[in-house]
């Protein structure tokens, strides 16, 4: 018999080696990967850098991306407390359920914890397609740092201690059913690029959701849904539980009967001859509050732009691979992609005005205008028109903090 030329077995592909990034200095958001720790993470054992990387930790965004929002959920059930519920204290403040240094410190355990096990189960369920692009080959999983069992369990530990933290809120029941949709959300994200080309408003929602747990930590409800996603106050240990649009009473927790007393505090500036915006909205079984629900949005947009500026980086490997994003979504083109990113910004911009407009008492003062629409948007929008999409080195040596 003549010699043959071997072919491949059919169904099976070879594995392509994954695209390098050229040499770099070393950075605080990326190891090397021959596993060599750089910055503090060069104190650690060694054999727990890989997992300081897993959970982003090496620089301290990916935690506060999670974090922040939540203390927003604070500010803006205080707000509203103090506003509309009519049960401020002597003097005009509002005494929350739990004090305010232990509820900041229970929403940073359970971001911490939740952080770790997001950022492990992404990188569990990406491992296959994570191993093929630039910016992700040397993630701790594909580079072979840390096996998958052994990703497993970390995140599994740290999703129990996430679990755990939520026994501290002032309705753990109450709170678990508001985390439910954040959890299929976070469990979805890894795969919603294989399904859609608008991953980052997946994970717009998962970061924002921290908003609504803020709010849930200290008894305030920014929706609920008929009695089956609401919070059940048990007095008399909860003495000041409130909703923007449902205010309980300690005969009947369920009672819808609003209160017409408003606190007496310092009178805040606020801007004249504007439309009032209703404070809820209701649709059938659903009443959300309009605050809460702009402020999420438009929290929900801030995220899903700046991580088009990492998708923008990833577009040569999410086409070859078939994965889809927002700079997929307009063909690759900067311009395109930049386009579509001010539409979002504009958005943005309108609901934090909104969320201001849709405040009790006369809406918000000057001073959130100018902060919050203002100079976030200033702020993101000198980013959105500085940056170069096309430029692959923006992001040399950096790994996205979600």
């Amino acid at each position: 018999m003549g010699a043959t030329t071997a072919r491949p077995r059919r169904g099976h592909r070879s594995k392509p080696e994954p695209e390098r990034a050229p040499a770099a200095g070393p950075s605080p958001s990326v190891q090397s990967s021959n596993g060599r720790a750089t910055g503090w993470t060069s104190h650690l054992p060694p054999s727990w850098v890989p997992y300081v990387e897993l959970a982003r930790l090496t620089m301290p965004a990916a935690l506060f991306l999670i974090y922040l929002p939540t203390l927003f959920g604070v500010v803006l059930a205080a707000v509203l407390a103090r506003r509309g519920s009519g049960s401020g204290n002597a003097d005009g403040g509002f005494d929350f359920p739990n004090p305010w240094w232990y509820t900041c410190l229970l929403l940073f355990v359970a971001s911490f914890f939740f952080s770790n096990a997001a950022h492990a189960w992404n990188d569990l369920i990406d491992a296959p397609f994570d191993a093929l692009v630039s910016r992700t080959a040397r993630r701790p999983i594909p580079r072979g740092a840390i096996s998958r069992p052994a990703a497993v369990a970390f995140a599994a530990a740290n999703a129990t201690i996430t679990g755990a933290a939520l026994l501290g809120f002032p309705d753990p029941a109450g709170a678990f059913r508001y985390a439910l949709p954040n959890i299929i959300a976070t469990i979805y994200y890894p795969y919603a690029k294989r399904h859609t080309n608008l991953p980052q408003l997946v994970l717009g929602f998962c970061l924002a959701w921290g908003i609504v747990m803020g709010a849930v930590a200290v008894g305030c409800e920014p929706f609920a849904l008929s009695n089956t996603i609401r919070l059940h106050p048990r007095p008399p240990n909860l003495p000041h539980v409130f909703s923007p649009h449902l205010h309980h009473t300690h005969d009947h927790p369920l009672s819808t009967t609003t209160t017409t007393t408003t606190p007496t505090f310092p009178s805040i500036p606020s801007i004249p001859s504007i439309p009032s915006i209703p404070t809820t909205l209701t649709l059938g079984p659903l009443t959300l509050s309009t605050p809460f629900l702009t402020l999420f949005t438009a929290s929900a947009l801030w995220s899903a732009i700046y991580d088009t500026i990492y998708a923008a980086d990833d577009l040569a490997g999410d086409t070859r691979l078939g994965l889809g994003s927002l700079v997929v979504l307009c063909g690759g083109h900067p311009g395109r992609t930049k386009t579509a990113m001010g539409g979002l910004l504009v958005l943005f911009a309108g609901c934090l005005v909104l969320c201001g407009l849709s405040l009790p008492v006369g809406g918000a003062g000057w001073g959130f205008y100018v902060l919050a629409p203002g100079g976030c948007t200033v702020s993101l929008g000198v980013m959105v028109a500085r940056v170069d999409l096309g430029d692959a080195r923006i992001l040399q040596g950096t790994d996205c903090p979600v």
